[in-house]
């Protein structure tokens, strides 16, 4: 779990401390629903590009993955595309509220880092060697024309 603080002025804190009261919500809470509902919304005719985790990866990622074996899945790269990493914080509210939100992070982040890595690295040690493969294939060949 990670805490992010930022500074406002008295009066910009004033005012979002009044729009949250206004919404039954704590600052957090309601910053929590801005940034989910933000995110998508600034970043509908814009785009931004962050590698998936592999736990993330779709069927559609992973045929991808197949077909470009170089390419990594993103988040980001689509206009008017899905932010469901963003969407997915507007559900810390009612973990708040139901007091859970310290055991929905019981996920091990370096773990999947770690674990996406070695994927992606494996995947290109895959590729040198069948790219590897078909020059000494092809450089065969041609010794062989050669020598007929």
């Amino acid at each position: 779990m990670k805490t992010i603080s930022f500074r406002l002025t008295d009066k910009q804190h004033h005012y979002l401390a009044a729009v949250a009261k206004n919404q039954m919500r704590s600052v957090e809470q309601l910053l929590w629903m801005a940034l989910s509902e933000g995110i998508p919304y600034m970043f509908t005719e814009e785009t931004y590009c962050v590698d998936k985790l592999q736990c993330d990866f779709t069927d559609e990622d992973r045929e991808s993955m197949a077909k470009y074996p170089l390419a990594t899945p993103c988040y980001g790269t689509q206009y008017y595309g899905d932010h469901p990493w963003a969407e997915e914080i507007r559900g810390n509210v009612l973990s708040d509220i139901e007091h859970e939100l310290e055991q929905a992070d019981s996920f091990d982040l370096q773990a999947e880092i770690t674990r996406t890595n070695e994927l992606h690295a494996q995947r290109k040690q895959d590729y040198e060697a069948k790219e590897a493969a078909k020059k000494e294939e092809e450089a065969a060949k041609k010794e062989q024309e050669a020598a007929q």
